[in-house]
């Protein structure tokens, strides 16, 4: 994984071992939580209506019991290169604007997720850290049948 770290945008790459199509479809899977919740963390209800001006949201559950329900709109779907969609918890005021480019890379694809719109770096940096632990989650995820 690279990550380049521009004021209060975040870029995460990553090169998965499956095709385009394959890792395209598990951003909009209706389990996308079992591999989105980072850590420690689980999935306890995922709704995805995959559609321009479609909306999801995910609920997970912490260690500690706390459950944070993170909820957006698809705003861009272009199969199987490009997701756009806003993403907002509800621990914390803040929408930021999710762009996932999907580009083949040798017999596999690369991911390039930028966020973007976030109030603060500490806000960003804590974002880096469960993203790279919700793409190692996905590596194993897209890699099943």
């Amino acid at each position: 994984m690279s990550v380049t770290d521009q004021t209060l945008c975040l870029d995460v790459s990553h090169v998965f071992a499956v095709s385009p199509q394959r890792l395209f479809d598990a951003w909009l899977h209706e389990s996308w939580g079992e591999w989105l919740a980072p850590g420690a963390m689980i999935c306890t209800s995922s709704i995805v209506n995959p559609k321009v001006g479609g909306r999801y949201s995910v609920v997970m559950r912490m260690p500690d019991g706390r459950e944070v329900t993170i909820s957006g709109t698809y705003r861009q779907i272009t199969p199987p290169h490009r997701i756009v969609m806003t993403w907002q918890g509800d621990y914390n005021r803040e929408e930021t604007l999710i762009t996932l480019t999907f580009t083949p890379e040798g017999h596999g694809t690369r991911l390039t997720l930028r966020q973007e719109g976030f109030g603060t770096a500490e806000f960003r940096d804590r974002h880096l850290s469960g993203w790279n632990s919700s793409l190692d989650k996905l590596t194993a995820w897209v890699a099943t049948p």
